[in-house]
């Protein structure tokens, strides 16, 4: 061959080498999404699982105000009930079940994956941890047995079919990661940004202290079923730093973007007749002059047209062809509404009270298991609960007049005083206390108590889950009892 031929040959294959090359590195480079990251700030994952963890607007509409404040009568129905069917559940448990494990619990334990082989973002960790802790109890004092151990075990190792654990069982390994994750943080380690952290904007002294508080929680829920290991893990508590101010209460901030959904609820009108005070709600703060009642309840129309400005609640479960009804306005306007404190777009999603922290701290010291004055943490317990309604106008001379007039303490008073606490807040632990204690003694519209047979005990289990994850469910419900709402959960005892 022409040696100048050769070289042309030569010159144009190293050129086409080139261009493969080139072409291979482009079509490379083509195949990354810049808006695809390969890796995630565990401070997004964060933020998005505590914002998860709230529940979206239609979970909390249709279990946490429709299901579980009815039941807990915090509302009652305006137009009344169907007979049989006064606790039946929606789909909103089925909502909050999914929502809770595969957005919540999810991102917390994803956190958790991509900041332990860092000891420098010990804190990172420790702080998701005791969400996921919290997250957890959430959904087992709701159902019961759950996945646990196994769960969220989807991404890492392709299980999902999770095994249910034991009530018990989860809630030992509960205050146990708790008490690890609350010893791991470290002031002088990495701290999650003030906007990356809602709830606490990074404040290690108090994630330890909401560590704290929950673990008497589930110290004093475990109470009857397992009474020495309760008073054991509160014995460990002695002395240590609890939510001690409504400065420190545990508050999820809702605002203009994320909206309270009560707020949403009410001005959506898609509340119907289901979101409107209860009878037994007003008539039990009318019959102790409390003055929290112009804070949860407003003046019913026809009051202030006549002149003499009342509250009046809506009677619990009555059949909705009663003949009670003809005494009340189908446009509601002789039952009160529900108190503009309540109503703003940034009321506070309370998580954990100091008012409750106080309730706690005062049952533990009516037993005996913990150092102090039971009488005295009650009345710090109201005295929290009046003074977070700021701008309520609750005054001092007020709140004193009320405290002056207190019942001694008791179980029942405590109780009492924490369900009134909970209101339109947090029907979540409104309806765990009252299946613990059985109080506050909830009546029905004739003033009889309601029939505690009928009182749903637990919520079922998911239509998802008999579907696929079948052998795990049946396996639950030979230990646990029939996947129905009679059956109770390990610590209703």
């Amino acid at each position: 061959m022409n040696k100048r031929i050769k070289n042309i040959w030569m010159v144009i294959g190293f050129g086409f080498l080139l261009i493969s090359t080139a072409c291979k590195k482009n079509m490379d480079e083509l195949n990354i999404n810049p808006n695809a990251p390969v890796t995630v700030n565990p401070d997004y994952l964060f933020t998005f699982s505590v914002v998860k963890g709230q529940g979206s607007y239609i979970t909390n509409a249709n279990l946490h105000y429709w299901l579980l404040m009815n039941w807990d009568m915090y509302f009652a129905n305006l137009g009344g009930v169907d007979v049989g069917k006064e606790y039946d559940s929606n789909d909103g448990k089925d909502a909050f079940w999914n929502e809770e494990y595969t957005q919540a619990l999810i991102n917390a334990r994803e956190v958790q994956r991509l900041t332990v082989q860092d000891p420098y973002l010990i804190n990172k960790n420790a702080i998701a941890r005791i969400w996921e802790a919290y997250l957890f109890s959430k959904i087992t004092d709701l159902f019961g047995d759950i996945p646990y151990s196994q769960a969220l075990q989807g991404a890492e190792i392709l299980n999902f079919t999770p095994a249910y654990d034991r009530q018990q069982t989860i809630y030992k390994n509960l205050l146990k990661a708790i008490k690890s994750a609350s010893n791991d943080l470290d002031p002088t380690k990495a701290l999650f940004p003030g906007t990356v952290d809602p709830i606490y904007n990074g404040s290690i002294i108090k994630w330890k202290q909401f560590a704290n508080s929950l673990r008497l929680r589930l110290a004093l829920r475990m109470s009857a079923a397992d009474p020495s290991s309760a008073q054991a893990e509160i014995a460990l508590l002695q002395g240590v730093s609890f939510i001690a101010a409504n400065s420190e209460s545990a508050i999820f901030p809702y605002n203009g973007e994320i909206r309270n959904p009560l707020y949403d609820l009410v001005n959506s009108g898609q509340s119907g007749g289901r979101t409107y005070p209860s009878k037994f709600l007003i008539d039990l703060l009318k019959t102790t002059n409390d003055p929290r009642l112009k804070v949860f309840a407003q003046y019913t129309v026809e009051s202030t047209i006549i002149g003499i400005p009342d509250y009046d609640g809506v009677p619990n479960l009555v059949p909705s062809g009663s003949s009670i009804w003809n005494n009340y306005n189908s446009d509601g306007s002789d039952v009160s509404k529900i108190g503009t404190w309540f109503l703003k777009q940034d009321a506070p999603g309370v998580i954990m009270s100091y008012a409750e922290v106080c309730f706690l701290k005062s049952e533990a010291a009516l037993k005996g298991w913990y150092n102090g004055n039971a009488q005295q943490y009650y009345v710090d317990g109201i005295t929290a609960n009046m003074q977070s309604y700021t701008g309520a106008g609750i005054s001092t001379s007020q709140l004193n007049t009320y405290l002056l007039l207190l019942p001694s303490v008791s179980l029942e008073n405590i109780i009492t005083q924490k369900w009134i606490s909970f209101t339109y807040q947090n029907g979540f632990e409104a309806y765990n206390e009252y299946r613990r204690t059985g109080f506050p003694v909830l009546k029905e519209y004739s003033g009889n108590s309601i029939n505690a047979s009928a009182f749903p005990n637990r919520l079922t289990y998911t239509a998802n889950e008999v579907l696929l994850n079948s052998v795990n469910y049946y396996n639950a419900l030979s230990h646990q009892g029939p996947d129905n709402a009679s059956t109770k959960v390990w610590w209703d005892q």
